[in-house]
């Protein structure tokens, strides 16, 4: 059995996928940890699923092929779900976000990491095209004025116990950001900052209106409607 799983939803990285999974893997030997990478891909339409088959000749890659498209949250509950070891973390598979600060975030969890705990990697600085900083902008105004404790900066990016992960697989929602479904399933934040890296070719794969869907469902599970409609739970945990 693995003492680490690294989930890796990729949508359309051809391009980058080679050294995303050359660079995680470097991470994760630092770790000490025998470790697993989960590299899910989300119906990719340029080549990615193809050169995934190559990859997985090495014995750390296990792939995970969608036959439909689920989206970043959809891909990621896929890969929570095939995840087999005690200690998991999430990382998209665009390089934004660096694969070298896994070792600190998962140090973080400890060595018997409680079932709560979370460690999300938070981002000191946050680029994009200005749709995206104004979009961001509004969505962190409105949370803000809702009660919830998600971090400053945090994401997708972050590393948790397999017993918080089968949680977040099961959660019946399709749009929402990671940290966000955390938060609400009553997760205890710890935080990791890093530095968010420039987009490799500068364009979002998921574009404006599936941003918006990722708000919108982000802040419901932030209020207590929200949360009851979408996981049966009144307040946070």
């Amino acid at each position: 059995m693995t003492e680490l799983s690294v989930v890796i939803p990729v949508h359309d990285e051809r391009a980058v996928l080679v050294e995303l999974v050359e660079r995680v893997a470097s991470a994760a030997r630092r770790t000490s940890l025998s470790f697993e990478l989960v590299v899910v891909d989300d119906a990719s339409r340029d080549g990615s699923a193809a050169l995934l088959r190559e990859l997985a000749d090495d014995a750390h890659v296990r792939p995970v092929w969608l036959d439909r498209q689920h989206g970043q949250f959809g891909a990621t509950k896929e890969g929570l779900r095939a995840a087999r070891s005690p200690k998991v973390v999430v990382l998209d598979g665009d390089l934004q976000d660096p694969p070298e600060r896994i070792p600190l975030l998962v140090a973080s969890l400890g060595e018997a990491p409680h079932e709560d705990l979370v460690v999300f990697g938070v981002k000191s600085s946050v680029g994009g095209p200005a749709w995206f900083r104004i979009g961001r902008y509004g969505y962190h105004a409105i949370q803000r004025a809702l009660p919830s404790q998600i971090p400053a900066g945090a994401g997708s990016y972050c590393a948790m116990s397999l017993s918080m992960a089968r949680r977040v697989a099961d959660v019946p929602v399709r749009d929402a950001n990671l940290a966000a479904v955390l938060v609400a399933l009553g997760a205890r934040p710890k935080t990791v900052p890093y530095e968010k890296a420039t987009r490799y070719d500068e364009r979002s794969r998921v574009g404006p209106v599936g941003l918006a869907r990722e708000a919108l469902g982000s802040l419901l599970l932030l209020t207590r409607w929200g949360r009851r409609r979408a996981l049966g739970r009144g307040p946070l945990a």
